[in-house]
């Protein structure tokens, strides 16, 4: 599956790693859950519905050299998402209301067409079941306030009303119950039987090149399914005799990473155990074994943005250009998990394998983001890369990225697993 058909399929977490885990089956990885770990196996877990972790296993370790390297990227992206109870009937609108989840560039979702996507639970003789659905259809919309209401706007800016102005239209003149009606008949089920769901309204313009010269990828969700698609692919083609190659993809990085399935869950390191355990390696040897392990934090970058460059470090050589290739990201206060021997790892295996690169540096008078790398890192204690791709449109409905460091990001992950 290619990356744009892939962000197409994965309108949200669990229909990302359900994606991702199709594409493992296809190339004989083995659902490992409930089964036992042995070694020179293909496995991966899926926990919980927006997390999974695959790992390639060489038949045997040495105690003295084995290691982890492990490629680590999130499922989530900032978005609306319904809240329980969502259909509302409001001046004769059905309307669905919403919560906003992560750091959403909210002005984005205005004015678009909106497709509705995620988990449905419900109740059966047998217990609880669950189904995936995505209704790739103009559902809903969030419509703006037209100018003639709001004559300061261009000049004041649009500051959306969070509590209400964010809700989305779902069709006119029907009662509440409609939309749990419409979910019922959507999955196959009977209203009744529904009792929970996780719902995320999604972007239905397709992801696709553009430019000049199709040097660009416009598209929802490259922050983080660039980074999840690209470690899928990479594990599917890394071949390393000393080191267990994992590719782990987790929810809710958004957010903050503490969840059941987010970086913080302890099902890692639980994980990372039972995969030593497999070569005969515990206790002190495993604590070696990760000492000698390195984690790949794999997430977007902030490309400089010709009108904003100011915006940026003043230090032009740490601003990524979009095409410029793989970019680390630096943070001394350790927003970024990476450290100067990390940065070497990373600038020595760029070196080696001609492979275009960047930095990142962050403004200090700006607040930085962060990733899953120092959640990761503090939790297992483990020495930490964070690497990305420059784009820009950050969390907004519609990002962009260059086609060009797709390729660089494959190769950089690809020599960071065999090595």
């Amino acid at each position: 599956m290619d990356l744009l058909r892939y962000i197409e399929n994965s309108p949200s977490p669990a229909w990302a790693a359900e994606n991702a885990a199709q594409q493992l089956l296809k190339a004989g990885f083995r659902d490992a859950s409930g089964g036992k770990i042995t070694a020179g196996s293909d496995i991966f877990f899926r926990p919980h519905s927006g997390m999974l972790i695959a790992a390639r296993m060489p038949a045997q370790l040495s105690d003295k050299v084995a290691a982890f390297r492990i490629i680590g990227a999130h499922t989530d992206s900032p978005h609306l998402r319904l809240k329980a109870n969502a259909g509302i009937k409001k001046e004769d609108m059905l309307t669905l209301f919403v919560e906003v989840y992560g750091g959403a560039l909210l002005y984005s979702w205005f004015d678009r067409e909106l497709g509705i996507a995620g988990e449905l639970y419900y109740g059966t003789a047998a217990g609880i079941e669950k189904k995936l659905i995505r209704a790739n259809k103009a559902l809903a919309i969030v419509p703006s306030l037209a100018i003639h209401l709001q004559r300061g706007v261009n000049e004041d800016g649009l500051i959306p009303d969070k509590a209400e102005g964010l809700n989305a239209i779902l069709s006119l003149g029907e009662g509440s119950d409609t939309f749990t009606e419409w979910l019922a008949a959507e999955a196959g089920i009977s209203a009744s039987s529904i009792l929970s769901y996780d719902l995320s309204l999604f972007d239905l313009a397709k992801p696709a090149r553009g430019g000049l010269n199709n040097e660009f990828i416009y598209a929802a969700r490259l922050d983080n399914l660039v980074s999840c698609h690209t470690a899928i692919s990479a594990l599917l083609s890394a071949k390393n005799t000393n080191a267990v190659t994992i590719a782990a993809l987790f929810d809710h990085e958004e957010i903050g990473s503490v969840s059941e399935g987010g970086a913080a869950s302890g099902i890692t390191e639980a994980v990372l155990a039972e995969i030593a355990g497999a070569f005969g390696i515990s206790g002190g040897m495993f604590r070696e074994m990760l000492g000698r392990s390195v984690f790949l934090s794999a997430d977007m970058a902030h490309g400089v943005h010709p009108h904003h460059a100011a915006r940026h470090d003043s230090n032009a050589t740490n601003r990524p250009r979009l095409g410029g290739g793989v970019t680390v990201k630096i943070n001394q206060n350790r927003r970024y998990a990476t450290s100067a021997q990390t940065e070497a790892l990373f600038n020595d295996l760029c070196r080696r394998h001609n492979i275009r690169h960047q930095l990142y540096t962050h403004r200090n008078d700006l607040p930085c983001g962060s990733t899953i790398g120092p959640t990761l890192s503090a939790k297992i204690g483990i020495a930490t890369l964070d690497v990305g791709v420059a784009m820009l449109g950050m969390h907004s409905i519609r990002e962009t990225c260059a086609h060009s460091d797709l390729g660089e990001y494959e190769k950089f992950m690809l020599a960071f697993l065999t090595e």
